[in-house]
């Protein structure tokens, strides 16, 4: 309020006391605007909403109450000084479950009126300051609140990143650990059995229960069964060469790993074993000592274990090369 003098509405139905009271507020600094009735008080409210009403109990039309819950209803809470000349025990209960700023009687003590005006002008300027830094604070609090949010998802995401690529480093750390153990074990392998058993083995241990077939190029360069494997057992031979007849084909016409669901190709294999092919998933290694040159092939299978994953077809495509060149070796 220190930069404008404060507004007061004076309602009162004396005009004797409106224009003393109108003199003594003037003299203290504020703006007084006047008026005579309570339809009157409404009516200004309506026009500028004062910071503060002085409000007689006895007006013509109305009850300076009946204007203070009239204001209230439609959502002016102004502050309010009631005064009134009745010092009876009802009208000063009533005055006072309206919670107004105060409630003075007549006849008025114009210092103590004044008085009153300036605490609770002073009093409402304060909680508005109060609120207004509330609300400062409140938004400072929100900003403060997402940028620590944001903060902790970054955050979150870089520890997801790093783990994520913790995890890859790791994984690929144990494959070529399994490469390298696998390595050492053909080195004394004498024959193509040998080096199978290392294979599967190896491979067995790193992935997990597993079937396979071994093959490799005779003389003629075709490519021949040259050992089975599994556990408890490997399965018969006419099974096996049945199985892996229609791969070989795919392998000829494109030597990579590849991934095959038996069970969900059923129709490109022999028709005597489709019956035990559904839960069957198939990985095919191609083994190639140089580019374009094919000396055998293995092919692992599962039997409604887990499928092979992209870690299997990793481990087969780094251990291809060391087969290869065992098996060229042992030529």
């Amino acid at each position: 309020m220190a930069d404008r003098r404060p507004k007061v509405l004076v309602v009162d139905d004396e005009p004797d006391l409106r224009e003393l009271l109108s003199e003594a507020l003037a003299e203290a600094g504020m703006d007084v605007t006047l008026a005579a009735s309570g339809a009157e008080a409404l009516d200004r409210v309506q026009r500028a909403l004062p910071d503060i009403l002085v409000a007689d109990v006895n007006l013509g039309d109305c009850t300076g109450l009946e204007v203070l819950d009239r204001l209230r209803n439609e959502g002016r809470d102004v502050p309010t000084v009631v005064i009134t000349g009745y010092k009876d025990a009802k009208t000063l209960t009533d005055a006072a479950h309206r919670r107004p700023a105060d409630v003075l009687t007549k006849p008025l003590d114009l210092d103590l009126l004044t008085a009153t005006i300036r605490g609770e002008l002073t009093r409402q300027n304060t909680a508005q300051r109060t609120e207004r830094r509330v609300r400062r604070l409140r938004r400072v609090a929100h900003r403060l609140n997402h940028q620590r949010k944001h903060a902790v998802r970054q955050l979150n995401t870089t520890c997801e990143d790093l783990t994520e690529a913790y995890q890859a480093l790791s994984g690929q750390m144990a494959l070529q650990q399994t490469v390298i153990a696998y390595q050492n074990k053909l080195l004394p392998a004498q024959n193509d059995d040998d080096v199978f058993s290392a294979l599967f083995g190896t491979f067995a241990r790193h992935s997990g229960a597993v079937f396979g077939v071994a093959m490799v190029c005779d003389a003629e360069a075709h490519l021949r069964i040259a050992g089975r494997f599994g556990v408890p057992q490997p399965d018969a031979p006419a099974f096996c060469g049945a199985l892996v007849r229609p791969i070989v084909e795919d392998i000829l016409a494109k030597p990579q790993c590849q991934l095959i669901d038996a069970g969900e190709e059923q129709d490109r294999f022999d028709a005597a074993i489709r019956r035990y092919l559904p839960g069957v998933t198939v990985l095919a290694v191609p083994l190639l000592p140089s580019a374009g040159e094919l000396i055998g092939l293995v092919v692992f299978y599962r039997k409604g274990e887990q499928p092979f994953t992209d870690v299997d077809v990793a481990l087969a495509e780094l251990i291809a090369p060391s087969t290869a060149a065992a098996i060229r070796r042992n030529d």
